[in-house]
């Protein structure tokens, strides 16, 4: 069985800066009148933990998820894993990225394991939502398992329709493939709706094994009511480590 190549967003570092506007003098100099100046380096990701850790205390970085979406449209290995899929997304696979419907789940899990590939060891992948800690260190997952190249993706996710302020946590879970079984479907980055989720789709059966979760800081959850009041709560971030097979 040919392993998908592995997909390294943070291959260069990503730098985040705070800016200023040019000074008239600046502009005159560099004869740009767009450019902004670099004052002080915020941070610098050289990896998917610190991205996490990063997301979980910024919660919003627009500049970051440019930079992964850019990295993936240049990346030789992102063309390559997308050459192993199908030309046309597969017709329960489009209708899961657009409807989400729970009566598709089993073929879409079907589909995945006749036009998908298995991801190379040590692939990293972002997703958000809660790790079932009642399930014990490791569980199977029983439907698609869906994660992202990008860490603000993930985290929107986790946040979905009140999701993280029911469940009283967000979990940022990076995911390390090992040992990897279970076929995966990667979606087109261009070209379609959800296509700047920059989604991996597992089918079910994927293993996954905790490995840590440390809380990282504490944040806002939010949920818009029946009533549509928006309702507000402070609940704890997590980031969680595990591996997936």
């Amino acid at each position: 069985m040919n392993n998908l190549p592995i997909v390294n967003v943070f291959e260069k570092p990503y730098e985040l800066w705070e800016e200023r506007e040019q000074t008239l003098e600046e502009m005159r100099q560099s004869g740009d009148f767009h450019r902004r100046v670099k004052v002080r380096l915020e941070a610098k990701i050289c990896n998917h933990i610190d991205a996490a850790k990063h997301m979980l205390f910024k919660t919003v970085d627009t500049q970051l998820e440019r930079f992964i979406k850019d990295y993936l449209n240049q990346s030789l290995n992102y063309k390559l894993m997308r050459s192993e899929m199908p030309s046309k997304t597969p017709k329960s696979l489009s209708d899961y990225q657009r409807i989400f419907q729970s009566s598709s789940f089993n073929q879409v899990s079907i589909d995945i394991n006749n036009y998908g590939k298995v991801l190379s060891d040590g692939q990293c992948l972002f997703h958000g939502g809660l790790y079932p800690i009642e399930a014990g260190e490791a569980f199977i997952t029983t439907r698609p398992f869906s994660t992202s190249f990008c860490p603000q993706i993930a985290l929107r996710n986790a946040e979905w329709a009140g999701k993280a302020y029911d469940a009283g946590e967000i979990n940022l879970i990076v995911l390390r493939a090992v040992n990897p079984q279970t076929k995966t479907f990667c979606f087109r980055l261009n070209g379609a709706d959800k296509g700047h989720e920059a989604e991996v789709l597992f089918a079910a059966g994927a293993k996954l094994t905790l490995l840590r979760k440390v809380k990282i800081t504490d944040g806002k959850a939010y949920k818009v009511c029946s009533q549509g009041r928006l309702l507000e709560k402070e609940i704890p971030f997590y980031l969680v480590e595990a591996d997936i097979s």
